[in-house]
């Protein structure tokens, strides 16, 4: 369990988190599914919008991989380097 089911965790995204969420959802930018932008009354006459940046984040490390191999019996398992190696981090807006 990764901790998003915590009664805190709940608590906070069902009373806190959502709730403004919400309040703010009026003010963000949205589109159609023909992908164009959808004006909101509600954006104009507040005079300024809410502009909401998500983006996602891989990390991969050098030493990524499995211990096990599959191999002939007359080779000998070779030395590998330990911990997590040099990393790239690969992040999409």
């Amino acid at each position: 369990v990764d901790g998003h089911e915590r009664v805190d965790v709940v608590h906070y995204r069902q009373q806190v988190f959502l709730p403004a969420w919400y309040r703010m959802e009026a003010r963000t930018r949205s589109w159609s599914t023909d992908n164009v932008e959808e004006v909101v009354d509600e954006i104009i006459a507040a005079g300024h919008q809410i502009v909401v940046w998500f983006h996602d984040e891989s990390i991969f490390y050098a030493h990524d991989r499995r211990k096990a191999q599959w191999g002939p019996d007359s080779v000998s398992p070779e030395p590998y380097a330990k911990g997590e190696g040099l990393s790239l981090m690969v992040a999409d807006f």
